[in-house]
């Protein structure tokens, strides 16, 4: 008796979760920053033909500030509207509203600054000011097209009448600045000072192993196997973990452009506002254009005389601009919720500028607003804030720390003041080890182990025990 195959249908219950066109245009334009918004409501006013105007908002500029901008606006002109433009030449008439309603958006461009320009304003916030303002200002002239710096170690050592030392602890707090990296001597320094990109993800610490072992030449000559054989991870996990690095800059001001030339700066779309004692967040809404639906086609969904095609055409039209106009209003509610929840956790900034922040994750801004950790991601992304401080991008509110041993918490930098105190006030002629750094760092509190002394200790320009022993004469 042979053996029959049987078939049989089954009904079954599964639940797949999708996003909708709607929550994706909103995630889309959530991680935009300010100027590629308002080119996609540019963009959306050339797609849809019921939207009768994008109203401006923004205060007219002065026509001493018009003549003095309209070189460069027309250099913008030009390079916005080619040929390899996403907008087709027939969603739009070139007559005169359209051209000012063009005029209006490049008058809203931000204006230009340096690397070097962008770097300085950051200062304040730094706690860079003084002496040390000075030398940091030394050193951001040196550094070139891609970031790095270029300057010849001695000729600084005798303009500035510095020690290497401390030349080599400025630069590493430049690389904290925005963008982060900028002030690295090679390609290692540069990448780990951007580290704190991979925070929330399961490849940070592989990330630092590959770069602090000396990997990057291996991945570069493609010698893979080296590297999984030396950090004992799988081909797989290789992959990820290199996909992980590549999202790391290895020319941090790039964008800038060639040294000494202008690149276009994203104003802060965030303010800071104090009210009733509290920083508040607030987004200004002159920043955005506002997009209006035309009466003319609203009036013809009630005219008896238009076809119901393209009465059908309109109302989706009209719906769509909706959606948008929807979408543009969530983002920059989601955009003032987290930087309120930002704000209420780091009081200290407002007192000590980047100093005064504590511990602070993606997810626990997240667990506050009510949404997920990627959301904050996105958010803080390219977002920069109007601050007492100086304009800051969002991103570097959030910082990796330590809890004490009482259960407060202290943010890195405070770990690193308090070793920088316990080495200015050792004895010269018996330095403390690493070890004993450590040791003095937990007794006061702070749990850093010894290797993590050894990394701070570096970031300040301190030398090792041995090279720091001073003899009584």
């Amino acid at each position: 008796m042979g053996m029959g195959v049987r078939v049989s249908a089954v009904q079954a219950q599964k639940q797949l979760q999708s996003l909708s066109p709607q929550m994706r245009q909103s995630l889309g334009m959530l991680a935009m920053n300010l100027p590629e918004l308002r080119a996609e409501l540019y963009r959306e006013m050339a797609r849809n033909p019921v939207i009768d105007d994008i109203e401006q908002t923004l205060e007219r500029r002065t026509e001493s500030d018009q003549e003095r901008e309209s070189e460069a606006e027309e250099r913008s002109f030009e390079s916005d509207y080619t040929e390899d433009d996403d907008i087709p030449e027939s969603s739009y008439t070139a007559d005169a509203d359209a051209i000012e309603r063009r005029r209006r958006f490049l008058d809203s461009r931000a204006s230009e600054e340096t690397l070097e320009e962008h770097l300085i304003k950051q200062f304040s916030a730094a706690g860079i000011e003084g002496r040390d303002a000075a030398l940091a200002e030394v050193l951001v002239g040196e550094l070139n097209d891609n970031g790095y710096f270029s300057g010849s170690m001695p000729d600084v050592v005798m303009v500035t009448g510095e020690s290497e030392e401390r030349i080599r602890a400025m630069l590493a707090r430049i690389m904290e600045l925005d963008p982060p990296g900028c002030g690295a001597t090679n390609l290692g320094e540069c990448l780990l000072a951007q580290i704190d990109k991979l925070e929330g993800t399961p490849y940070s610490q592989e990330v630092r192993e590959i770069i602090e072992r000396g990997h990057l030449d291996d991945i570069a000559e493609g010698r893979a196997e080296a590297v999984e054989r030396d950090l004992g991870m799988s081909e797989d996990r290789y992959q990820d973990v290199l996909a992980a690095l590549r999202t790391l800059d290895p020319r941090p001001a790039r964008a800038y452009g060639t040294a000494g030339k202008g690149v276009a700066y994203v104003n802060p779309e965030v303010h800071a506002v104090l009210v009733d004692g509290r920083w508040t967040a607030r987004v200004d809404e002159r920043s955005l254009p506002e997009i209006r639906i035309s009466k003319r086609y609203v009036d013809m969904l009630s005219n008896p005389d238009v076809d119901e095609e393209t009465r059908e055409y309109i109302k989706g039209k009209i719906a769509s601009a909706r959606l948008f106009v929807e979408a543009v209003e969530r983002r920059q509610e989601t955009i003032v919720s987290i930087a309120q929840a930002i704000f209420d956790a780091q009081p200290g900034f407002f007192e000590a500028g980047l100093r005064g922040l504590k511990p602070l994750t993606m997810q626990e801004v997240a667990d506050k607003v009510g949404v997920h950790h990627t959301t904050v991601s996105r958010t803080v992304r390219d977002k920069y804030a109007s601050t007492p401080r100086g304009t800051v991008e969002l991103r570097r509110f959030f910082v990796t720390g330590y809890v004490t041993e009482d259960g407060g918490a202290v943010s890195r930098d405070g770990v690193v003041e308090a070793l920088k105190g316990i080495i200015d006030s050792e004895d010269p002629a018996n330095p403390l080890s690493d070890e004993a750094l450590s040791a003095r760092l937990k007794a006061a509190g702070y749990p850093v182990a010894r290797r993590t002394v050894a990394k701070y200790r570096a970031e300040l320009g301190v030398a090792g025990a041995a090279a720091r022993r001073r003899l009584p004469s």
